[in-house]
């Protein structure tokens, strides 16, 4: 029996748990994410060849596979079945792709069994359109049968499947998603986090490392939504607290095409460092353009957070963003035999240097992975995600990584600073680690979760 026959036991309880969570707040979304249009054709293309156990989710199959019973493979193994959902189609296609690629790539590389089970991946688009999403959720539990859902990407689009899934009794393991209350104030045992940080977790570092390294007056410019207002929220918590000031806070929409007037801002505010908490992708690479053309560089420090300097925007940027710092959780700079082999796996499979969202979903695949092989018989969806949150990776892509209590990363996060590689490429070396970062960083979590969520009135200020 496959794991959602155990569902029907858990329906009560979890109709509650989605009440509360469709309360969760938005997650990490690039530019251009609040309202992209439907497809005309809502099929995922394919970014590679099919891996092994691999189906491709049609929006309407005339023979919508059934895993409702078990099902043994060649080598004996139970199908677990799991509904990957992002956008392959519509603004966000760039950065989904790359979402499914570091999925595909880990089960390419480790073959789809783990343990006595064998994965098989249904893939679904959403175009990052939250009743595109909902659709494909749907289909994906109700005519495909799946087991688990990994995603989505953007954060209107985990809202709007988030509640149905939960109330569906179908774990939910999130590789980007990065709302601060998915994993605090409304956690929920079907749902874990296990490639993202939260929002605020690693500008909780970037804050401390500011004043530490003697920067007494600071102006952020970020994204104006919740992840935005998260990253601002952990740079000003720790960098006020330490002592710091906050000469100006300044909002940018996501998909802002001309960063001239928050440029002249940054350069007139008097403070001596800017942090900048991007949405990354277009909105990075436009940034990037005016920190050029006003001469930026030569009149503040900028400290980036982790998706203003991700190979999304260095392919881009390139010559512009050489010497720049970003606080992250992923720096593919790192001298690892692990993230070097990473690197080299996605060159011969895709070309290039993988960027943060491969890297997240990779790292999904490689907790869900251990969590499969931790488990024994019947799996039931609560099961299997504290099977998940019991998984402690020594060396993973991101460094050492475990999971707290309330289903989010602990980890490592990095100092990072962008430099040219001997082949022309860019790419972020670590400077400085700080080891064991929680979401709550070295706040008792009671105070932080009895505090409102960052917002543009709740800008962390102590």
């Amino acid at each position: 029996m496959l794991l959602h026959r155990t569902y029907g036991q858990r329906r009560q309880i979890a109709l509650v748990l989605g009440l509360i969570l469709a309360l969760v707040l938005s997650a990490c979304a690039p530019s251009g994410a609040d309202d992209p249009a439907e497809p005309e054709t809502t099929e995922a293309p394919a970014t590679t060849d099919a891996a092994p156990a691999t189906t491709e989710g049609d929006s309407e199959p005339e023979e919508p596979t059934d895993t409702t019973e078990a099902e043994e493979t060649s080598e004996g193994g139970t199908v677990v079945k799991v509904g990957f959902l992002s956008p392959v189609t519509g603004p966000l296609a760039a950065i989904g792709t790359e979402m499914k690629q570091g999925w595909e790539l880990y089960w390419e590389e480790h073959g789809v069994d783990a343990g006595s089970y064998t994965v098989e991946t249904v893939y679904e688009d959403d175009a990052g359109n939250p009743d595109t999403a909902l659709t494909k959720a749907r289909r994906l539990v109700e005519d495909e049968n799946v087991d688990v859902v990994v995603g989505p990407l953007a954060a209107n689009t985990a809202l709007a499947v988030a509640d149905y899934l939960v109330q569906q009794g179908v774990p939910n393991f999130h590789p980007v998603t990065a709302a601060d209350d998915l994993t605090q104030r409304l956690a929920n045992p079907l749902v874990i986090r296990v490639g993202a940080m939260t929002g605020s977790q690693a500008t909780y570092v970037a804050g401390q490392w500011a004043y530490d390294q003697g920067y007494r007056k600071a102006i952020t410019l970020c994204s104006d939504y919740a992840f935005g207002w998260e990253n601002c929220g952990g740079f000003v918590r720790t960098f006020t607290a330490a002592g710091g000031e906050i000469v100006d806070q300044l909002w940018n929409p996501l998909g802002t095409p001309d960063f001239s007037s928050y440029a002249t801002q940054i350069a007139s505010s008097g403070a001596d460092v800017a942090f900048i908490g991007s949405s990354g992708g277009t909105d990075g690479t436009n940034f990037m353009r005016a920190y050029e053309d006003f001469g930026l560089g030569d009149q503040i420090e900028v400290l980036g957070n982790c998706c203003l300097l991700d190979q999304a925007t260095l392919r881009d940027a390139g010559d512009i963003a050489v010497g720049l710092r970003s606080v992250t959780y992923w720096a593919e700079g790192r001298e690892s035999p692990e993230v070097e082999r990473f690197i080299e796996l996605y060159d011969e499979a895709y070309g290039g240097i993988p960027s943060l969202y491969v890297a997240n979903s990779y790292t999904a695949a490689h907790v869900f992975a251990e969590a499969l092989k931790a488990s024994e018989g019947e799996l039931d969806p609560e099961g299997l995600v504290a099977a998940a949150r019991e998984v402690n990776l020594e060396d993973s892509v991101f460094g050492p990584r475990r999971i707290d209590e309330w289903n989010n990363p602990i980890g490592n996060v990095y100092i990072t600073r962008v430099e040219q590689r001997e082949d022309g490429s860019y790419w972020n070396v670590v400077e400085e680690t700080y080891e064991e970062v929680s979401q709550f960083w070295t706040f008792d979590p009671q105070e932080i979760l009895d505090s409102p969520p960052y917002d543009r009135t709740n800008t962390g200020q102590q």
